[in-house]
């Protein structure tokens, strides 16, 4: 969050929860930030996923560190913080963080889980926006609820054709 972005300001606001997942995820992959990655990452709903990242996150929330009310930011005691972390980087370190903030903060939502969807397939296999997961899900709660697909298509029928019972 210390890192500058598009503004070239230091702290600049993480637009929201996937993208800092999503940042976080890209710092590990496409950079050597650290020899080994600090979160692990799993496929979720939306893509690469870190349970521990989430978890620090609400406690960076809790503990007045970071404001999440408008995307996530340090707040004056985080950036202190921040600032004395920030001092201990090497060069490359330093340069990987404002290139991933740079590159991936300016994106939008959509744009920024296309490329982490196109680039890391292995991490969009729960993920709520593939069609096939999707059709998948709702295959397995048609079966575990015995919905049929005569069902489906009466239901969608009444939807399409809505009987005015005022009218009878």
């Amino acid at each position: 969050m210390f890192a500058r972005g598009e503004t070239l300001k230091d702290n600049e606001s993480v637009p929201n929860k996937t993208h800092l997942q999503k940042e976080m995820f890209l710092l590990q992959k496409e950079t050597s930030f650290l020899e080994k990655p600090l979160f692990e990452f799993v496929p979720h709903y939306y893509g690469p996923f870190s349970r521990d990242l989430e978890e620090e996150t609400v406690t960076l929330v809790i503990s007045g560190k970071v404001n999440d009310s408008d995307g996530y930011f340090l707040t004056k005691e985080g950036y202190k913080e921040a600032h004395k972390l920030w001092k201990q980087l090497t060069p490359a370190q330093i340069r990987a963080l404002i290139r991933i903030k740079e590159d991936y903060n300016r994106i939008s939502t959509e744009e920024l889980l296309d490329y982490v969807y196109n680039k890391y397939k292995k991490y969009t296999t729960k993920s709520a926006l593939m069609l096939d997961n999707i059709l998948e899900n709702f295959h397995k709660y048609a079966v575990e609820n015995n919905i049929t697909e005569e069902f489906i298509i009466e239901a969608f029928d009444k939807v399409r054709h809505p009987v005015n019972e005022d009218s009878n």
